[in-house]
Order: C-alpha cells, then structure tokens, then sequence
C-alpha cells in the first residue's frame, strides 16, 4: 500500500466507503458484529465480510472476538484513522448544516431577511435522502408582492449561482407571499404536502404555525 496514495487503497468500493463511514461517525467504543455493519449499511452479508476484512487488513478497523462473535471497531489509534478518515467523514457529515448557514447568510447579507417571514430547507436534502440529480429544495416565504419580487430576483441573479459554485449542485427556491402560502397550505396544494412532511428550519416562523391561519 502506498503512503502517496493510501486513500487509493482505503476508499476504491462503495461497500469499504459505507463501513468506514458507518464507524467513523460513532464513537470509539462503538462494536459491531458483520451481520451488524451489513444490516447499518444497507450491503449484502458477503459485500459487508468482504469490506471488513480488507479494511482489517490495512488496519483502519480492528477486531474483537468475543464467544463465537467477531466484533469490529475502528482503529482511532492510528493516525491514517485519526487525522484523515475520520475528519473527512465528519465533514461530509455537515455538509447539510454548510447549506443551511450558506442559504442563511446570502439571504441576510443581501439585506433581505427583513423582507422574509419564514425559510426552510424540505425535500430530499432535510430529509437526508439526496441522490446526484437531486437540488437544493428550499422555501422562503416573504413578507408580501414586493419582497417576493425582491427575493426572486436575488436568487436569480446572485444566490443561485453563487450557490452552485460553492456546493456544485442547484438550489430549487419556492418563494410564495404569506397569503399565497396559507392559502396553497390550506387547499394542500404541491409542493407543501411534501414540505409539511419534513423541514429543516433555516430561520422565522415555523411552518406549522402556518396551519392555524390556513383557509
């Protein structure tokens, strides 16, 4: 295995990329069985076994055999685990709440938070269900007409692309008035019954709230 190159090794299958990232993002003491991982992981029992042992193998996870169990944990002692593995899957980890605060300081640095009643990350990404075609679902309900057209206009002109630059995928904004969106809510009109079944607020009011003045 070469040093230059150690992630080459590391990381070439889904399969090790799933495990290391199941381990990384738990504790140190977290244990689990090869019927365990496989299950966590979403991976065939012969996928998972196969991973484990190559990632044993380049010392990334070690094992315990307890009874008739092989229990594996990762190895934080070395540094490959502790200064790289684990640090970028923490990383990745974030990537949501980076979205979230990106959105969040574009829109009050444009000065236009005041213009906003309530702003929300839905869809895919709140959900934590992403996929390579998916964007950025976000709704941002203004204040009335003019800071509708205010905020529309920011996100075409500036955020928008200021946001792929940065994340390398689209943001899909749904910006409605307060009346529009009580209104769309109460008759549960798309995309607002996808909305409602999960969010994650960026800042103002909940949408929940909302449903008390719906039609």
């Amino acid at each position: 295995m070469a040093l230059e190159t150690i992630l080459d090794d590391i990381l070439d299958a889904r399969s090790k990329v799933r495990v290391v990232r199941l381990f990384a993002l738990r504790t140190d003491d977290f244990l689990a069985s090869g019927r365990e991982v496989a299950r966590l992981t979403a991976l065939s029992p012969p996928a998972a076994h196969a991973a484990l042992r190559s990632l044993l193998d380049a010392r990334v996870l070690g094992r315990e055999i307890v009874g008739r169990q092989h229990l594996y944990r990762l190895n934080s002692r070395i540094r490959l685990v502790r200064d790289l593995l684990r640090p970028l899957f923490v990383r990745e980890s974030a990537l949501r709440e980076d979205v979230a605060a990106f959105l969040e300081k574009r829109i009050s640095g444009s000065g236009l938070r005041g213009l906003v009643v309530s702003a929300v990350l839905y869809g895919s990404l709140a959900a934590g269900r992403t996929r390579e075609s998916s964007d950025c679902d976000v709704a941002v309900v203004a204040r009335d007409a003019p800071a509708k057209t205010r905020l529309e206009r920011a996100f075409c002109e500036t955020i928008s692309g200021e946001f792929f630059r940065e994340f390398g995928f689209h943001v899909d904004p749904y910006i409605k008035t307060e009346a529009e969106f009580r209104r769309k809510l109460g008759r549960k009109e798309p995309p607002l019954t996808t909305l409602m079944k999960g969010y994650r607020m960026l800042f103002g009011k909940d949408p929940i709230e909302f449903l008390r003045g719906a039609p």
